[in-house]
């Protein structure tokens, strides 16, 4: 399956929910979900992840929103992984790994991204505005239950994580993870709060001398280094300074059964209508997929509608 432009896309992103135990300041607006969409029913995504994979997908993540806090979602996740040969992954803010981590690999969920951005307490709760100690539990966790492949993801914050970037780096010396470092997006209702905190990736290589490029990955978001002798890799992933697009390789799909072709785009293809034919719905997909813009345009300050809350980042 490939594009107007002859990139082969092989990987979706399915938001499972809008809705979320946390309230991120650069992703969850000040209403939170009062406003949410109606989600995909179990049956639903069980249809829409049966034309993907008909059309070619092979590695499908599931968002959210938080994906874990939707009802039932481990239960999905028992039912339709163990059908495909895909790679499932999923990201999370950890804060219910400890009682889930080890179901979520049974389900066949071997690949996990936990959104983590700070070890000090006070910073967490001011920018999700709730305790740590969940997801620091989760994170540990999750840390040592058995994925195949772990990432902790940092949204760098003006203020917040320049004190933060030593410590999550070193969690790469004794574990074998990625910590990737993320740059601001400016999106939707949190857009200027994420303008006025936004912190540059090339903070993380002042603050860490040490690291050094090595092997990187064709369709990964990310820039990757290592410390000497660390077991795993720190991450750069640099929307504003330099996008990605050229290798892109994913389309998105929010709760409310629309595929985005592009996460920075206020373009939308509903697929309600015909979740259920499966001839027609691989052709909406396919017609989402011609519709993948060249390149996003972040960078020219056209921001979209959207919060990221209702993407999946």
């Amino acid at each position: 399956m490939k594009d107007q432009f002859e990139r082969n896309i092989t990987y979706a992103r399915i938001s499972l929910t809008e809705r979320c135990n946390l309230a991120c300041k650069y992703c969850m607006p000040a209403n939170g979900c009062k406003n949410a969409k109606e989600e995909m029913s179990d049956d639903e995504i069980e249809s829409l992840v049966n034309a993907l994979y008909e059309l070619g997908i092979r590695k499908i993540r599931f968002t959210g929103g938080e994906p874990l806090v939707r009802k039932n979602v481990l239960d999905l996740f028992e039912r339709i992984c163990p059908k495909y040969n895909i790679e499932w992954a999923i990201t999370t803010n950890a804060t219910t790994l400890e009682k889930d981590a080890k179901r979520l690999l049974n389900a066949g969920i071997k690949h996990i991204n936990i959104s983590f951005d700070t070890y000090d307490r006070q910073d967490y709760k001011n920018i999700t505005g709730f305790d740590m100690g969940k997801a620091q539990r989760g994170l540990k966790t999750a840390l040592s239950a058995g994925f195949e492949k772990i990432r902790v993801n940092a949204v760098l914050i003006n203020e917040v994580s320049e004190k933060q970037i030593k410590k999550l780096s070193e969690l790469t010396l004794n574990y074998n993870a990625d910590v990737r470092f993320i740059e601001l997006m400016p999106i939707g209702d949190c857009a200027e709060w994420s303008k006025k905190h936004m912190l540059y990736a090339d903070e993380v290589l002042k603050i860490m001398p040490k690291l050094s490029p090595c092997e990187q990955e064709k369709h990964s978001p990310a820039k990757y280094y290592k410390l000497p002798n660390a077991k795993g890799r720190v991450g750069l992933i640099t929307p504003i300074s330099c996008n990605f697009c050229a290798d892109c390789n994913r389309i998105r799909i929010t709760s409310d059964a629309k595929i985005k072709p592009c996460l920075h785009s206020d373009r939308e293809i509903s697929f309600k209508d015909v979740i259920f034919d499966g001839e027609r719905l691989k052709e909406r997909i396919l017609y989402a997929v011609n519709a993948k813009p060249e390149k996003h345009y972040l960078n020219e300050n056209k921001f979209i509608a959207r919060n990221m809350s209702q993407i999946g980042g």
